[in-house]
């Protein structure tokens, strides 16, 4: 790890993923994700940003990035006709405070996260994640809630909850300039509110209504936490599964049974 702070790490990661050896070198800040060096089966490749594929002068394999804050590499393969088409992808990802992340090899389905440098932040985030696989599913459960919450509460709803004299006001003086753009967001918007509709009816649809008087805010609450509560335990099963993964993944590939002689 050549360098190391509160907020800024650079760490390396290595690994084995679909027959081939991963080595990469990130950057973490909590701004932007940095990816200095990428290594596969032991020969370094340049960073590129721009499609050049199926150029004769291209190497057999390309490494392309894009993204900012998730640094995406599309590792490109030539196939027997020339070809270059995309084979698997790198995903490195920065904690949100910065100073460490996890980086992932992913191929259709699959995903396959690499270990990072020991003793590096990244690989005691890790520990913490492994040790607390609850909490840490229970704050994407939470972050889930905001998303849902956020396209599905109007903007004068939420500012009357927050503030309600100054949603007054901007109701007043600001909504009518407001209103054509509000439209417009709920026009955009509403297919979103429809797709957890069907989806909660395709969960929850099988559950009987029995209707008790209680307001229909209560019910759209209950039915968001039901789908949070889905989010969290798939959280859980996939910090489980990365975990398991990264264990297998610390075991020496040198120790091996003796063969007879």
């Amino acid at each position: 790890m050549t360098e190391d702070s509160r907020v800024v790490a650079t760490t390396s990661y290595t690994g084995s993923a679909f027959d081939h050896e991963y080595s990469v070198i990130a950057k973490h800040t909590p701004w932007k994700t940095t990816v200095t060096a990428v290594s596969i089966d032991d020969v370094e490749y340049p960073i590129g940003r721009l499609s050049t594929a199926g150029s004769e002068g291209e190497p057999e394999v390309a490494v392309r990035a894009s993204g900012w804050l998730k640094t995406r590499l599309k590792v490109h393969r030539r196939t027997e006709i020339g070809s270059m088409p995309s084979r698997e992808e790198i995903h490195v990802t920065s904690a949100a405070m910065g100073g460490a992340g996890e980086v992932e090899v992913r191929k259709d389905l699959d995903v396959v996260p690499l270990l990072p440098e020991a003793g590096s932040r990244s690989e005691a985030r890790e520990r913490r994640r492994a040790a607390h696989p609850e909490r840490y599913a229970l704050v994407s459960g939470v972050t889930t809630l905001v998303r849902l919450l956020l396209p599905l509460l109007g903007l004068g709803a939420l500012l009357a909850w927050l503030f309600d004299t100054i949603a007054r006001w901007m109701k007043d003086h600001l909504w009518p300039w407001f209103e054509p753009i509000a439209h417009w967001l709920q026009s955009v918007l509403a297919p979103v509110g429809e797709f957890f509709e069907w989806l909660f009816n395709l969960l929850f649809g099988w559950i009987p209504d029995i209707s008790l008087g209680v307001p229909d805010w209560v019910m759209t609450t209950l039915r968001i936490g039901l789908l949070v509560l889905l989010a969290y335990f798939a959280s859980r099963s996939n910090l489980k599964r990365r975990q398991r993964k990264l264990e297998e993944a610390r075991i020496p590939q040198s120790v091996e049974p003796n063969e007879p002689e």
